[in-house]
């Protein structure tokens, strides 16, 4: 069900909170693109006062969000009402012609809209959510909504990570967070997740456009730009992770460190919104979008021939300020644990000293185990990483990677190719010059995300995950694209050729080649968690789950309540008394079973013979399953103390709870 009032806080949460934060700055002239802007820097806000609200341990509470995002707004139309100044800066301004800047505008929200409809439809044709990851983030959604809180829970296993919330600490939960607190006013778990996850990305779009235009100097290039982007393949899918939150606040952080030129006080935005970089998605991605600003200032130094301190300090900042969560998780967990955790324990081995405690230069060992975290983080990896083909980069496909799509389609491609090729001709002795600072920052944001992608391929990588490098490759590729769309124009109207037939060209080509390729991957049905053991499972779920109000207390035989969470329902993942029960729920009887579900308020139970039997098996061994499974299932249905509601055939059993 939509929640028509949870979409008009979250922009309220935007709005206001970028209003806040660019006060006292100089903002855009046109009243829509400082609305995006708005949009754009209180998104940047969002994450990083979630993460000091909860260092603070003050509740993560809509109402909470909500008076931070109107208090400052509210005071300043109040001063201007009291001292009779009608004139706000933030009222639009209304002309009865339509400029080129208005409709440039419009022409990126429509490309907005397109994305929006395309990301929802392709997240709401099935009744799940896909693959693994969605589950998990349900899960800690639900975690945040319920509890009001982004730590886990304290349990028995200290210093141990809990592994129930797979994206509460140690990983950054901002994006959790960001989606608990929109929870908490949407009573549908799966509405939330898909609607605002697509949104999310949606914004990041627009939000291109925004920095596109400052960087570029040209709306028609940045325009043109967002339509490269939205339309090829490798930048994002519908995929419900933190890549969401983390790509799309790249923009408003570039944008501004951008407007550091001209106005020193946007170090401060641009440190917040560094930090918010930081706490919404694992080391990885912040290592590599960090890497993307420093060449972007380190470049833009050299070529615009100026200090760049100030940028560097609001990437200093920026870490600095994210620290409130990481080293809170180093000493919460003990560096050991820490680095173990990211590393996947290819640093600190059990009975060896950990870097930190070794107190001797002397000791060999410690540069070893130096070079092997730093590897840890540079070299290429990713369950889905693997050397590309030319054919991946050039031709889009209709079926693609779920979570971090790839390719970039033939038009797409070819433009580049020209663009790089006039660029490093045409610019060979000027690339460095003011006027073409951007260009060559582009230049080397190409090189870095591409060597990234092909991390696999080349000896050394840059940077870890190439598979999920795809989404920055797109970024200076859709840049250098628009560049040589406006090359052809001009050579076009050198040779008499319309300019517009050019574009149209341009645009059907990349369409053809690109566009359509990345809405039908995008809009058909994905598949879901490993969990269900037949295909139609996962809908017969979402069907019965549909007739029961959302979160109706619902307990899986085996331990799945991520499923049930995420099929808008709920039972306690992170409870460590219901987890305790379930580690021997297979020895215990029904009447052990059922005194449990009653003091917990449970209403139904969900038996699924395969689904069971599959965890069971790895959990108790096989011989143990096929021994006490059986004699459960027939307790429960002759115990008289449960009402079978629903059944299909060679599934599952839905049984009522009696009272």
């Amino acid at each position: 069900m939509i929640s028509f009032i949870t979409i008009v806080l979250f922009f309220i949460y935007l709005f206001g909170l970028g209003f806040t934060a660019t006060y006292f700055l100089r903002k855009p002239e046109h009243f829509l693109e400082r609305l995006i802007m708005y949009a754009a820097i209180g998104l940047g806000v969002f994450p990083i006062l979630s993460i000091t609200l909860n260092f603070l341990h003050i509740p993560l509470d809509w109402k909470i969000f909500l008076l931070l995002s109107l208090a400052f707004p509210v005071y300043i139309v109040g001063r201007k009402i009291y001292k009779k100044e009608y004139h706000f800066s933030f009222h639009p301004t209304f002309s009865p012609t339509l400029r080129k800047s208005d409709l440039v505008i419009i022409a990126v929200l429509l490309i907005f809209a397109a994305s929006l409809f395309m990301y929802a439809k392709g997240a709401f044709a099935y009744p799940y959510l896909e693959d693994e990851d969605p589950w998990g983030h349900a899960v800690g959604v639900k975690y945040v909504a319920l509890e009001k809180n982004a730590y886990d829970p304290p349990t028995s296993r200290v210093g141990d990570v809990d592994t129930s919330l797979s994206y509460i600490d140690p990983y950054p939960p901002a994006y959790d967070v960001m989606i608990g607190i929109l929870h908490q006013t949407s009573s549908e778990m799966q509405w939330t997740i898909k609607f605002f996850n697509a949104l999310i990305i949606s914004l990041g779009i627009l939000f291109f456009f925004l920095f596109a235009k400052e960087f570029t100097q040209s709306s028609g290039k940045a325009l043109l730009a967002t339509f490269f982007l939205a339309a090829v393949p490798a930048y994002m899918s519908h995929f419900i992770w933190a890549h969401s939150l983390a790509i799309a606040l790249l923009f408003p952080a570039l944008y501004a460190l951008l407007k550091i030129q001209e106005e020193r006080n946007w170090v401060y935005v641009a440190a917040i919104l560094i930090a918010s970089i930081w706490v919404s998605q694992n080391v990885e991605q912040p290592l590599k979008l960090t890497t993307i600003i420093l060449i972007f200032i380190i470049v833009a130094g050299i070529t615009l021939r100026r200090s760049v301190k100030w940028e560097l300090t609001a990437v200093g900042s920026g870490i600095l300020f994210s620290m409130i969560w990481w080293g809170t998780m180093v000493q919460k967990y003990g560096l050991r644990n820490f680095v173990r955790y990211y590393t996947g324990d290819r640093v600190f081995s059990a009975g060896t000293e950990s870097v930190v405690s070794s107190v001797s230069v002397k000791n060999p060992e410690i540069l070893q185990k130096l070079l092997t975290l730093w590897k840890s983080f540079t070299s290429a990896g990713g369950s889905a990483s693997r050397a590309y083909s030319v054919n991946d980069f050039l031709i889009a496909k209709e079926s693609n990677m779920i979570n971090a799509p790839i390719g970039i389609g033939l038009v797409v491609s070819l433009l580049v190719l020209f663009g790089l090729l006039y660029v490093l001709w045409k610019y060979r002795s000027s690339i460095v010059e003011e006027k073409n600072s951007w260009l060559a920052i582009t230049l080397f944001w190409l090189i870095f995300t591409f060597w990234a992608v092909n991390g696999a391929t080349f000896p050394v990588s840059v940077a870890r995950g190439p598979f999920r490098s795809w989404m920055l490759l797109a970024i200076p590729v859709a840049i250098l694209a628009a560049e040589a769309t406006y090359l052809l124009m001009r050579i076009g109207k050198k040779i008499k050729v319309p300019t517009m037939i050019v574009l149209i060209l341009v645009v059907v080509g990349v369409l053809f080649t690109s566009g359509i390729q990345k809405y039908k991957y995008n809009t058909i049905i994905w598949p879901t968690s490993g969990s269900f053991v037949q295909s139609a499972e996962p809908f017969e779920y979402g069907q019965w789950f549909a007739t029961i109000p959302p979160n109706t207390l619902v307990f899986l035989y085996a331990p799945r309540d991520k499923l049930v969470i995420g099929y808008n329902a709920y039972s306690c993942a992170w409870c460590e008394d219901i987890a305790v029960f379930r580690g021997t729920i297979l020895e215990r009887d029904v009447s052990e079973l059922h005194s449990f579900l009653t003091s917990h308020q449970y209403e139904y139970l969900i038996l699924n013979g395969a689904m069971d039997r599959k965890f069971f098996t790895s959990t108790f061994s096989e011989n143990k399953t096929n021994e006490l499974l059986p004699k459960r299932y027939e307790e429960i249905q002759k115990s008289g103390l449960f009402a079978p509601v629903y059944y299909k055939e060679n599934m599952f059993l839905v049984l009522k709870v009696k009272y």
